[in-house]
């Protein structure tokens, strides 16, 4: 067991053409109070000024590689393969950690690593403002009836290495845009209810037309996924039942914005 001084953090950033945010992505991690944090950047040979800026902060990355993939969920696989940390965390090329603290009030909350995964809360940031989406603890069929990744944001999802070394988890390169859905409800699934939700922000989710979430392309990779882990096979009332109850319960939570 890792004692909570010496926790340590993996960040994965994968990026392709990605020099409009990944200067703010690559100092929220650098900056951080945190000691025992390793940052791994995978880009998938960028064409625009990505590597220029990468290189800049390169002396200070435990790992960084520019080639050819085949596509971000690759590059996420090449990148957990080089983590050496206690928890990993994908962490956006368009989104960035909360603050210079994030990782160390992280650590003062998990206390111990036994953990198979836990996931904080985010900002979602609109136009300049920040929404705080209050999250909980859900259950594997709640996240599925949920029909979306909403209730466990990848953005703000620790993983315990150990955990994915023992179920061999790896994203599922068949699906080019919501392989992190499945991801997640693989981790729930596996996972003996030794999961939490952390009642603090970690992630500032950016949300501009360009990203992935607002560009609907996950949608049809969304449903197959859905129908792969039986969401049909749950009774109707009890489907309906955890898809109102929650989507109600989220939006009354995270309609605020921070001030």
């Amino acid at each position: 067991m890792t004692s909570i001084n010496s926790l340590k953090f993996s960040i994965i950033t994968v990026v392709y053409n990605g020099e409009a945010f990944i200067e703010e992505t690559i100092k929220s991690v650098l900056n951080q109070t945190y000691a025992n944090v390793e940052f791994i950047i995978i880009d998938g040979a960028s064409s625009d000024q990505t590597v220029n800026i990468i290189n800049q902060y390169s002396d200070q990355l435990h790992y960084f590689i520019s080639e050819k993939d085949a596509g971000m969920y690759d590059a996420i696989n090449k990148g957990i393969a080089k983590a050496t940390g206690d928890y990993i965390l994908i962490l956006n090329s368009d989104d960035y950690l909360f603050s210079s603290n994030t990782l160390e009030n992280i650590s003062t909350k998990i206390k111990f690593n036994n953990l198979d995964f836990f996931y904080c809360d985010i900002a979602r940031k609109i136009e300049g403002r920040f929404r705080h989406i209050k999250l909980r603890k859900y259950s594997f069929d709640e996240v599925l009836c949920s029909e979306h990744c909403t209730f466990v944001p990848h953005p703000s999802f620790f993983i315990s290495r150990a955990f994915i070394e023992k179920n061999n988890l790896t994203y599922n390169l068949q699906y080019k845009y919501a392989s992190d859905f499945d991801y997640i409800l693989k981790a729930l699934k596996h996972s003996t209810n030794n999961y939490k939700h952390l009642n603090i922000i970690s992630t500032v989710f950016r949300d501009h037309p360009n990203s992935i979430t607002s560009s609907g392309k996950i949608d049809a990779e969304r449903i197959l996924i859905l129908n792969e882990w039986g969401l049909n096979q749950i009774s109707f009332i009890k489907r309906k039942y955890y898809y109102y109850k929650n989507w109600i319960l989220y939006k009354l939570k995270s309609s605020a914005y921070l001030r």
